[in-house]
């Protein structure tokens, strides 16, 4: 914004922060202008003190503010990526169980899905894909990063910290916030300190 002292007509424009400087006598007129602000007048009295501080109220043409929030972490979006990948490339799966044909009466077992060997392919692709995200689920909420920013450890340090404290991604689960997670850090360090 701009603050001018209207009797010795001096100018002065404001820092990023809003601070101005400027030099005035008692009884000289102030006027701040801003940008979306309405402007404001001040007489300047030898009863201020050497720093004033000047609000303006808003125009009316600023928006007001908005918070802007994620429903799904990275990791979620990666999950729901890989997930729908994985259903494309496999394929449908039979059910076990299937209605009963229109012309007959009761259920019928499909014998395929356990003992063709495609089928029991899918089961176990399913089970390594399951394993793959729990890998993923637990590299993110433990990532390299994140022991680094807590621990101060680099290079095989880091590695071998990692490595050898590793949380279970049931634990994992089971403690969803980033401060179990520091708190787990942090005892693990303990652990670490009292090995050496």
């Amino acid at each position: 914004g701009t603050v001018t002292n209207g009797t010795t007509s001096q100018k002065v424009l404001t820092d990023e922060k809003g601070f101005f400087r400027l030099e005035a006598a008692p009884n000289d007129f102030i006027y701040a202008f801003a940008s979306s602000y309405h402007y404001d007048t001040l007489s300047y009295s030898f009863l201020f003190t050497d720093t004033i501080t000047i609000f303006l109220s808003p125009a009316g043409n600023i928006l007001p503010n908005v918070l802007v929030t994620v429903r799904h972490t990275k990791y979620q979006l990666d999950s729901m990526e890989r997930k729908a990948t994985f259903e494309k490339l496999r394929g449908t799966s039979l059910s076990a169980i299937s209605s009963a044909p229109s012309a007959g009466f009761g259920v019928t077992v499909n014998l395929d899905r356990f003992f063709k060997k495609k089928y029991r392919d899918k089961q176990r692709e399913e089970r390594i894909f399951s394993k793959a995200e729990k890998m993923a689920y637990v590299n993110y909420r433990y990532s390299p990063r994140l022991v680094n920013f807590y621990t101060g450890l680099k290079g095989d340090a880091l590695r071998s910290f990692m490595n050898r404290f590793t949380p279970d991604y049931n634990w994992l689960r089971s403690h969803p916030t980033n401060e179990d997670v520091m708190y787990y850090i942090n005892d693990k360090l303990k652990v670490a300190a009292s090995n050496k």
